[in-house]
């Protein structure tokens, strides 16, 4: 084939041929007398034989009977002569080419050649994105010697949003407290000097001055993160300029920092998180796999999981940033997984609390938090085929506009719309202002109070993510080991282990298929067990043991001294 398609770009090695193509017929009176047709017909013949029958009849007057077996004989002699014309053209360059008489790399340059302008005519024009300029130029910032800067100038900019939402909280709260005893005196007046429509006006009123009040901070605070985002890619890029080819980046005139320092002032971004408590944990190297082993990690803590995707502002706000600003744009991102409700209309409802701790920060690279979960309910309602079960991998993951749902079931009912959320069904969201690049939102419902098995809607959306982390460069991922947020009275000792031990089994497994899919290795597992119960901590440490094979060291027998 690659002879034959180059030799048809090459004139000094071959020309199509003309051929002749001969026809007989006898006149109506006399058998004997033959009528002679002689047509030149260029091989390869690129048009149509049927047509060229049709042009031959009507030019020499052909009798119409006669059609049919023109038409199998001109078609039959196109094909004969077709194929020996191939046949002697493939020989003739087969031994030029045995004689190295053929310029081969001539021949794959005109090639090339002519596959580029090709693309170049038809192909979709499109060059690289803006938000693909400013992820690689934060990537070699984020590298340099310039990250400090860039940690204390995102640092600078949480601290300002923050202050805004105290603000905001503490005018809220005065607003709320005015109207309160208003509304108590009203009522302690009620019957007296004042009357139910007066109560039911002021309840109007006050309704809606709080969302007035609610509505232009809201508003503040997304032209201040409009701002801010604006500011900090600008600043970037221009510091980049800067920074090509020296050593060290110096701090611009126009930078935050010099209205902001670094030291000044505590960022309380954390949505009310108080100061850090200690918290339990143990860390484990574990085994997995019989033949071929691998080594992963998993760190069994008792903490919230918000507590664990949300920023330590406590210390040093900006030394908090470091680790997921370095492996932001890299094959080593971080994921957790949070539990969410599917609400009344069918869609994803996130804990408040998480949506306090995204919005505390302005996010800089990717669509805030409430947008992201907008298109998630607007691609719910597409049909869901049409609905990707992949976290976009690497760099291109940043970019991509399509967010994940992911279904725990193995097939829908049916293949038509969907229009709600199920349990075991996966939202994925993605961050920069937070401890985690990648928030799995998992699906669940009060089925999970009760027992369940390894086929239960959650467990194989746990499935779902642990593929696509492994997929799509999530080496560290967080998830609550009971399923569960909190722990309540139907929630004995034993009924913990007991799910304890389901979850880690099923994970276990989980990683194992994943990596034998290929993709990322998930090197480390967070297990996060609810807070303020050591006996259930001490509990879940003495089992893992059992369920994993658990790296120790060899203690070599102690031998008696030589006397």
């Amino acid at each position: 084939m690659f002879l034959k398609m180059t030799t048809e770009r090459t004139e000094t090695i071959v020309h199509n041929a003309t051929k002749t193509f001969k026809f007989s017929f006898p006149t109506c009176t006399n058998e004997e007398l033959l009528f002679k047709l002689e047509v030149p017909v260029e091989i390869p013949y690129d048009g149509s034989p049927r047509e060229l029958v049709q042009r031959v009849i009507n030019m020499f007057h052909i009798p119409v009977y006669l059609e049919d077996e023109l038409n199998e004989k001109l078609a039959q002699f196109i094909g004969d002569e077709t194929r020996e014309f191939h046949n002697s053209r493939d020989a003739k360059l087969l031994d030029q080419l045995k004689n190295s008489e053929l310029n081969v790399d001539g021949i794959v340059k005109q090639w090339e050649k002519l596959f580029k302008e090709n693309v170049v005519e038809f192909a979709e024009q499109k060059g690289t994105s803006d938000e693909e300029v400013f992820a690689a130029a934060y990537h070699k910032l984020v590298h340099s010697p310039a990250l400090d800067t860039i940690l204390q100038v995102e640092n600078s900019y949480a601290k300002t949003v923050s202050n805004m939402m105290q603000s905001r909280d503490e005018d809220i709260n005065k607003l709320t407290e005015r109207q309160t005893e208003e509304m108590e005196e009203k009522m302690r007046l009620l019957n007296v000097s004042t009357t139910e429509e007066e109560i039911n006006e002021t309840a109007a009123r006050q309704f809606e001055a709080q969302s007035v009040a609610a509505a232009r901070w809201e508003s503040q605070l997304d032209a201040l993160r409009h701002t801010q985002r604006a500011a900090h890619r600008a600043w970037l890029m221009a510091a980049l300029d800067h920074y090509q080819g020296q050593a060290e980046l110096a701090t611009p005139s126009n930078s935050p920092l010099t209205t902001f320092p670094p030291e000044a002032g505590e960022l309380v971004g954390s949505g009310g998180l108080g100061e850090p408590r200690p918290q339990l944990e143990e860390s484990f190297t574990i085994h997995l796999g019989s033949q071929l082993k691998q080594t992963h990690n998993i760190r069994l803590v008792a903490a919230d999981m918000l507590d664990l995707c949300a920023l330590n502002h406590h210390d040093n706000g900006a030394a908090a940033r470091l680790q997921p600003a370095l492996a932001l744009y890299s094959g080593e991102l971080t994921g957790a997984v949070v539990l969410c409700e599917a609400g009344p209309a069918g869609t994803g409802e996130p804990p408040q609390r998480l949506l306090r701790l995204a919005a505390a920060a302005t996010e800089h690279h990717f669509d805030d938090i409430n947008r992201q979960l907008r298109h998630i309910a607007e691609a719910i309602r597409a049909p869901v085929t049409t609905l990707t079960n992949l976290v976009p991998s690497t760099t291109t993951w940043m970019n991509n506009t399509r967010l994940c749902v992911m279904s725990g079931r193995r097939s829908s009912a049916t293949p038509g719309a969907r229009s709600r959320l199920r349990p075991g069904d996966v939202l994925v969201t993605r961050h920069s202002n937070l401890d985690t690049h990648v928030i799995f939102h998992l699906v669940v419902d009060d089925s999970l109070k009760a027992d369940i098995t390894s086929r239960h809607p959650a467990i194989l959306g746990l499935r779902n993510i642990l593929k696509a982390a492994c997929c799509n460069d999530v080496t560290t991922i967080s998830l609550p080991l009971l399923l569960r947020n909190e722990i309540t009275e139907e929630m004995t000792a034993a009924w913990c282990v007991r799910r304890a031990e389901l979850v880690l089994k099923c994970v276990k497994g989980f990683v194992l298929e994943a990596a034998g899919g290929g993709g990322a290795e998930l090197r480390t597992l967070h297990a996060a067990l609810p807070p303020h119960a050591p006996d259930l901590f001490a509990a879940v440490q003495s089992l893992l043991p059992s369920v994993f094979r658990v790296a120790g060291p060899l203690r070599a027998p102690r031998r008696a001294a030589p006397l």
